[in-house]
């Protein structure tokens, strides 16, 4: 995960740079096709199958992720906000999960799920604040991409899956559906401004498209080999990182105000990942067999 949060971190640097050559639409078709190319080629080498057997939620999916792809592109490319601000407002997906759960997948939400949706949002004013009447338009869409991200991990977690709770598709069957999706509604959208890039511009978009494909594949690893309450925390170590490359390497000033916002953003995020932890262990020693005496 931490492997993950790194190269999504690369993916927004290269996004940010890559813009200012090219149109958002066209860095953001290569990062969707790169990522399809890299599941097929994944798959391939794994021997892993393609098929989608439940095709309504894969499409549910992957169109909620092709409008979070949207969103997050549009507003990485956009000068007007903040690289950070602007992964700072993504960031916020988790809480929609919790708080779209309940009706979507039958979920009860505790006590903490709400103080921490309620702090998240408190962040959430502290980083579009200040700079709302410049960037509010931008600020929203990042919100929107966060609901639309929420909507597609809820889609995902019910992808496939059987009686027996184990999924009938593979993760890089998801990951090509989600990616050819994604990867011909972007083009479409950036044929009438495409650009031929010179060396640099290709090489933005490469380093967008290869470090997000790689980024997503560690990342569905990651939730394969623990917990995803214990692996999900990790997640906000891409918030930090984009802020300190955010001000090293784009030069991008951070206020105070916004760097307290973002601090809320990731403190309601841990908590309520720790919540969940807490459950996850309190469900498995309620269904664990007892422990036997003289052995």
């Amino acid at each position: 995960m931490v492997v993950a949060q790194v190269l999504f971190t690369i993916m927004g640097i290269c996004t940010r740079l890559g813009a200012q050559k090219l149109p958002w639409s066209e860095v953001a078709a290569a990062r969707a096709v790169l990522g399809a190319v890299v599941a097929i080629a994944v798959a391939r080498m794994r021997g892993a199958p393609l098929v989608i057997h439940d095709r309504r939620t894969a499409w549910a999916r992957s169109i909620c992720g092709t409008v979070a792809m949207f969103c997050t592109f549009y507003t990485f490319g956009a000068p007007a906000i903040a690289l950070g601000d602007a992964v700072t407002l993504g960031a916020t997906s988790p809480i929609f999960i919790a708080i779209l759960a309940p009706w979507l997948l039958g979920e009860r939400s505790s006590r903490i799920v709400w103080v921490a949706t309620t702090i998240a949002f408190a962040g959430v004013a502290l980083v579009a604040g200040p700079s709302f009447r410049l960037s509010g338009s931008l600020s929203l869409v990042s919100l929107l991409g966060a609901v639309a991200s929420a909507l597609a991990m809820i889609w995902l977690r019910r992808l496939g899956t059987g009686r027996s709770g184990t999924p009938r598709e593979s993760p890089e069957a998801i990951v090509a559906h989600f990616s050819l999706v994604a990867g011909v509604s972007l083009s479409l959208v950036a044929l009438p401004t495409l650009r031929m890039p010179d060396l640099e511009g290709a090489l933005f978009l490469l380093g967008t498209g290869a470090s997000g494909a790689f980024a997503q594949i560690a990342m569905t690893r990651a939730y394969a080999l623990d917990r995803a309450a214990r692996v999900g925390v990790w997640s906000y170590l891409g918030v930090v990182l984009t802020h300190f490359a955010a001000i090293v390497i784009l030069g991008e000033p951070e206020k105070p105000v916004g760097l307290a916002g973002a601090a809320l953003v990731i403190a309601a995020g841990v908590g309520l990942t720790w919540s969940g932890l807490r459950e996850a262990r309190a469900t498995a020693a309620l269904v664990s067999p007892p422990c036997q005496t003289g052995r």
